[in-house]
């Protein structure tokens, strides 16, 4: 009777030892998945916030202004586990927060110092691991596209002088100059990138645009081949920092690369030709309301990262955010909207991208849709 015992207790303790396992794990990855959510969300916000500023002087701002937001951002997340999960999830958290923001930075600072278009381009689909299983640039060359750099794809392949105009889904995100997601279908590629990536209709790619003086001045093709998850969010602050540095160059040395006279060239696409017909003014209104967008929508990411998760399960983020997806609409609509006929509704672009994944159905039933 003594060993029958001594086997059930043993039995019991190996079944209570691997639930607590998988309770563990599951804690390990919702700490990993918030803690990504908010530090992306945050650097969204700070970039957004300080990319006039890197304009100008732009390698000093770079460095300095990244080397303290990420300390107060460290800071503040820290506090903010401590304060609200046990001493093994927040450990969990200060982990994952470590590995990303340290991928992140190391991206970052490489970009900061190169010496040609070739060191940048290598830096910012080098950048990308980890983020995406394979990556390509294209730089854009008048209503062209050219292929730069590439990471697990064929090294060898060409793609020169390949027409906007076959690549639908490259001339969206040139138009919109925000990420674009799209079927691998030889009609959004063009045939020449189809044939680099391969066709499968049945699985998405992802397009980055980078801009320079405020014009587009390369891409970056990004997809997970075999299912590996994409980090959309990181990918983005990826390339807007490459952009930032880019913009640096353009103003440093104008006619050291033939991204910057790329990024510098009076002429566009005529498909892309309807944000050049917009004026100066009304411009620059677009690229405000963008950032404020932008900023509002990672701002609940990182601030309300509970409701936006819990609305993400029931698929109603618009009832878990009523609130505040309403009061920003207000002011997105008396300062934006009713200013200028030709304004977008970038924050249901923020909205359906960076909270609801791309998927409208997650937004909710009562969601009100586009204001434009």
């Amino acid at each position: 009777m003594a060993n029958a015992t001594t086997g059930q207790s043993g039995s019991m303790s190996a079944t209570a030892s691997a639930h607590d396992g998988d309770r563990l794990k599951g804690l390990l990855e919702d700490a990993r998945d918030t803690t990504r959510e908010q530090l992306i969300a945050a650097w969204q916000i700070e970039s957004e916030r300080i990319s006039e500023q890197i304009a100008s002087s732009w390698r000093n701002h770079l460095e300095r202004v990244f080397e303290e937001r990420f300390e107060e951002l460290s800071a503040r997340l820290e506090e903010q586990l401590r304060s609200s999960i046990d001493s093994t999830a927040a450990a969990a958290k200060l982990k994952a927060r470590q590995e990303i923001s340290t991928h992140l930075n190391q991206a970052v600072r490489r970009l900061t110092v190169f010496d040609s278009e070739s060191d940048w381009g290598r830096a910012v689909v080098d950048g990308s691991e980890g983020f995406c299983e394979r990556a390509a640039l294209f730089s854009i060359s008048g209503p062209s596209l050219r292929l730069e750099v590439v990471r697990e794809l064929p090294r060898d392949a060409r793609i020169d002088n390949t027409p906007l105009q076959s690549a639908p889904a490259f001339a969206g995100a040139i138009e919109s100059r925000d990420p674009v997601a799209a079927l691998r279908t030889r009609g959004e590629l063009s045939d020449p990138v189809a044939e680099l990536v391969g066709e499968a209709p049945d699985k998405k790619f992802y397009l980055f645009p980078i801009r320079a003086r405020e014009r587009v001045a390369a891409i970056l093709y990004a997809d997970s081949e075999n299912g590996a998850a994409l980090d959309v969010s990181a990918l983005e602050l990826l390339t807007t920092v490459a952009g930032f540095t880019l913009e640096g160059l353009v103003t440093e040395t104008p006619a050291r690369t033939e991204l910057v006279s790329i990024a510098t060239a009076a002429g566009a696409a005529p498909s892309v030709s309807s944000w050049f017909s917009l004026t100066k003014k009304d411009q620059e209104l677009h690229l405000r309301a963008q950032r404020f967008a932008r900023v509002q929508a990672a701002e609940m990411r990182l601030y309300k990262s509970q409701q936006v998760k819990e609305g993400r399960l029931q698929r109603n983020i618009y009832g878990a955010l009523r609130e505040e997806i309403d009061s920003t609409r207000n002011a997105f609509r008396r300062d934006f909207l009713s200013a200028s006929p030709t304004m977008v509704d970038y924050i249901h672009v923020e909205l359906l991208r960076t909270l609801a994944n791309d998927d409208a159905e997650l937004l909710g039933p009562d969601y009100p849709g586009p204001m434009a």
